[in-house]
This record gives C-alpha cells, structure tokens and sequence, in this order.
C-alpha cells in the first residue's frame, strides 16, 4: 500500500502540472487577441511580485523537462494512440466529475457523467475510446474548487504554484482536497477492492501526465506570441476557469437560493476579452436589448388623389413585379 500510496504522490503532481499547462494552452492559437483585465472585478492580483517570481522559476523547468518531454511524446507516439489514452485519462476522472456534480446539485451533469462512464468502461473497452460522445454524452466539467465556487466561494486571489503552475487559492484548496479523498478512500477499502484501486490509480499516474503532453506545444505558442507572458497566461487562465464555474452555477439549483443566484456580470464588470473564449454562457443580456435593433424603416405616406397603389403580378421566374398604372390608363 506504501509503495503505492507514494507512486500517487509522484504522479499527482506532474498530472496536475501537465493538466495546468494544458489548460492554460487551450486558447494559444489566439493570443493576439488577449488583453490584460486587469480593472475587471475578481482579476485582481495582489500577489503579482511573488507569483512572477515563481512563473519565472516554473519556466525554466518547462523548458528544461516538460517541453522537451511533450516534443518526444508528440513525434513518437502515434495521434491514434495518443487519442485513446486522453479518452482513458477522462474516464479515470468520470467518478470525481460525478461526485462534484452532486456535490453542486447538477443532477442532469451528474446523470451525463454516470452515463458517459458506464457506457465508456463497457463499449469503450475500459475507456480507451470515447463512445458516449459518439452517442451525444458530452463530457461535463466538475471539481472540489467549482463546487466550493457554487456554495458562495466566489472570490479568490490569484496565485503560481512552483511546478503546478497558475490556479488561485480555492481551487488550490479544492485539488488538495479530491488528493486526499483518494488516498482516504485507497486506505478504506477493503484488501481485494483495496489492490484494484492501486492498479487503477498507478494506470492514471501514468496516463495522466500522457493525456495533455501533445497539448503542451500550445503552451509553447502562446509563451513566444507574448510580449508580457504572464499576463497573458493569467488572462487566459482565469477567463477559461470563469466560463467553467458560471455554467456550474447556472446548472445548479444551488442558484435558486437567496445570496447564491448566478451574479456572473456583477463579477466579471466587463465583456470578455477574447473573442477566441467567447460562449452563448458569456453574452450579456444587452446584447438582445430592442434599443441595439436595427431601426424598422418608416413606411412610405398613403397615396393621395387618383394614384393607384402598384399592383404585384408573377413572371415566369417566379419573381413578384410591381408595375404602377399611371390614372386613365386602362
């Protein structure tokens, strides 16, 4: 059990390193089009020294390790496989995704989630290939720091972790939480379920840092498309996360309490940023106020004296013809 339990430890923490920069890449295709938040409410960031400090550090090591890493997984492992172990990575994940959509009071996610893993772990062969999706399950986000986000945990500093990289305080709270739910429940279980749970972890410990190494180049583009790279990677960062917890909140019936509804524009104070990141979960209600229509045209003033109103008749090309008879004409 020692041996494993330590395996996990070592694991959990290039998982989630790799996870990060993953996250964090999704959008470097778009980078030009960032700006730095930096007057919107909740962006604030008042460790911003200490965090540039440890980015710098964590950059050395990207470059050092995880890139070099990322370049050899890319250029050796064939895109099939590296499909079929993203697929095996969510499907490991499915049972916390599960347990935080109940956590939120998001029964339809948490009935998707079930689904999709069931449906996976059979037809999928153990997860290896992402048959739910196929069948219009699509896979649904859920963490401890997103439940904690919808329970009234809304503001939270933004924070760099040495090799983990950008999160923020709750949602570092809520990874170490899930670390120690695992372990917790590893040293519960019974002997026989006990070993299959370690078989299962030490396959996510491995899979998991494999999962988002062909993403990492993502990461790479963003970091050389940056003339401040810090602020760009948080920019990004945080509006990603943001679009995750605000579709949490509005799914939950969490939000039908008083002093928990969705105050999702009082939060952020400003559009989003980029229109790479931009999701029907993020368009402001003004945007389909009547008073941005277009103006309706005024209709033309009613003919006076013997003019007649034209008279519509049908060609051939299936076109309507307005032909105006002059008065007297038969």
């Amino acid at each position: 059990m020692i041996p494993s339990t330590v395996i996990k430890l070592r694991g959990a923490s290039a998982a989630v390193l790799v996870a990060i920069l993953s996250a964090c890449a999704s959008h470097g295709q778009n980078q030009s089009q960032f700006q730095t938040p930096r007057d919107a409410r909740g962006s604030a960031d008042n460790m911003e020294k200490l965090n540039r400090s440890v980015l710098e550090r964590n950059q050395q090591f990207y470059h050092a390790v995880v890139y070099p890493t990322a370049k050899i997984y890319r250029d050796t492992v064939p895109e099939p496989a590296r499909e079929s172990i993203d697929a095996f990575t969510a499907n490991l994940n499915e049972p916390f995704v599960f347990a935080n959509n109940i956590l939120q009071l998001r029964f339809p996610a948490a009935t998707t989630t079930l689904g999709r893993f069931l449906i996976n772990s059979t037809f999928g062969i153990g997860g290896l290939i992402d048959v739910a999706s196929t069948e219009g399950l699509a896979r649904q986000t859920g963490d401890f720091g997103q439940t904690l986000y919808v329970w009234g945990i809304r503001d939270s500093e933004y924070l760099v972790m040495p090799v983990v990289g950008p999160t923020n305080m709750r949602d570092a709270i809520g990874n170490g939480v899930e670390l120690a739910a695992q372990l917790f429940v590893g040293t519960t279980l019974p002997t026989s379920a006990a070993t299959a749970a370690n078989y299962v972890g030490a396959a996510g410990t491995v899979a998991s840092p494999l999962a988002s190494l062909s993403k990492v180049e993502q990461m790479q583009e963003l970091e050389k498309g940056s003339l401040d790279f810090y602020a760009m990677l948080r920019s990004v960062v945080q509006q990603k996360r943001q679009v995750e917890l605000r579709e949490a909140l509005r799914e939950s019936l969490v939000s039908d309490l008083p002093g928990l509804e969705d105050r999702s524009g009082e939060e952020v104070g400003s559009p989003l940023i980029s229109p790479a990141l931009s999701s029907p979960a993020l368009e402001s209600p003004a945007l389909s106020s009547p008073a941005l229509e277009a103006p309706v045209p005024p209709s033309p003033p009613a003919p006076t004296g013997d003019t007649k109103q034209p008279e519509a008749q049908s060609s051939d090309a299936g076109r309507t013809l307005a032909i105006e008879r002059q008065p007297g004409t038969p």
